[in-house]
């Protein structure tokens, strides 16, 4: 790593101050201050529209070592406000390296911090729950009212900032006559993943912007209609919220995906409540209730439907969160509707989810033969 004199801080609202090193960009932004335990995919963290208006914080000692390459993005571009790390590395040794961290960094406009003691810090975090903060390379001249600027700042019109370049209606697949389904994607802050997965499964896939209503979505003749995943507060977006209540009274088929699944529940009068500190990383056992399996999954959220307002002549929840019993996902009982707190996925092993999209699909498949 390269050693450098630029310093640079993080100061909490609780007025805990951390001196460090500055790599990436310079400057200073506010953010929820967050932490992930995951030990690889750092580019696909920087580039996930659900971490907008938050500081992430790796408890990985050491990341960069592979590099940053073209295709590992989850988006075109990176949403966090900040980026804290142990240690960085300057020498990453990959075949499909493209560059450096730092560079990256740089390039996206993240201000990082590294050469503080994370663990100290992810211990803040765990005990007093997440919490705003600043990341800056500016000295900070005046503690007191930046502290309260600090304490002012919450994370806003999170859906529309990382969608606001989306078209209207973006047709992202051609199969044409080998197509079984047309499946539409609300994106609410999606990566590319969901596509692929539909594709996978022979389904063309229609994005539509969440200013889209519900009469045009239905007008396009989609088959079923995936809620994304996102950032913020799902109770933030009303106008969304009219939308899937809209969607489920047509009765088409839906699946919900972290904040979809969160504004499933919402569209079906339940509630979510806030986190302590969130589920974020990719080893978060999930069980499913109805085999007893636990399956290690990838999550981002600090929200969580609440579990007691879980109407069971609605839903019922299908999956627990092991550690803390939290609500991780529903299946719908009189509208055809599955969704997950977690995102599927598929790697070929007894942990893989990805069967959820096939269950999904078949869902699909029977209302359409109705």
């Amino acid at each position: 790593m390269i050693t450098t004199e630029r310093k640079a801080w993080l100061l909490l609202q609780d007025g805990t101050l951390f001196e460090g090193k500055s790599f990436g960009a310079t400057g200073s932004s506010i953010g929820e201050v967050i932490f992930s335990t995951s030990m690889a995919g750092y580019q696909e963290a920087l580039s996930d529209p659900t971490y907008y208006g938050q500081i992430l914080t790796q408890t990985f000692p050491l990341i960069g070592n592979y590099g940053v390459n073209s295709e590992d993005m989850s988006a075109d571009r990176c949403f966090l406000h900040g980026y804290i790390v142990r240690e960085w590395c300057d020498t990453p040794s990959n075949f499909r390296c493209e560059g450096d961290i730092d560079k990256f960094l740089r390039e996206q406009g993240v201000i990082g911090l590294y050469g503080i003691d994370t663990r100290h810090l992810t211990k803040i975090l765990r005990e007093k729950g997440t919490m705003n903060g600043l990341i800056t390379t500016e000295a900070i001249r005046d503690k007191a009212n930046t502290l309260k600027k600090i304490a002012k700042y919450t994370v806003k019109n999170a859906v529309q900032s990382v969608t606001e370049e989306t078209p209207l209606l973006n047709e992202t697949s051609q199969l044409g006559p080998k197509a079984e389904l047309r499946i539409g994607i609300l994106n609410l802050g999606c990566c590319d993943y969901l596509k692929e997965e539909m594709l996978d499964r022979e389904c063309d896939t229609v994005i539509f912007n969440p200013n889209q209503p519900a009469s045009t979505i239905l007008e396009n003749k989609v088959d079923g209609i995936i809620l994304s995943e996102g950032p913020g507060d799902p109770a933030e977006d009303k106008d969304v919220l009219k939308t899937i209540e809209e969607l489920i009274d047509d009765g088409i088929p839906m699946m919900g995906i972290g904040l979809g699944h969160q504004m499933l529940a919402l569209a079906n009068d339940m509630k979510c409540r806030r986190m302590l500190h969130g589920h974020r990383g990719a080893s978060q056992p999930v069980i499913d209730t109805l085999t007893g399996k636990t399956y290690i999954t990838s999550q981002n959220h600090g929200y969580v439907v609440n579990e007691e307002t879980v109407d069971e002549d609605v839903a019922n929840i299908r999956y627990k969160n092991a550690n803390d019993k939290s609500c991780e996902g529903l299946t719908y009982k009189d509208i055809p509707a599955l969704s997950v707190q977690f995102r599927p996925q598929g790697d070929g092993s007894d942990q893989d989810t990805a069967f959820l999209y096939d269950e999904f699909v078949e869902m699909v498949k029977r209302q359409a033969a109705r």
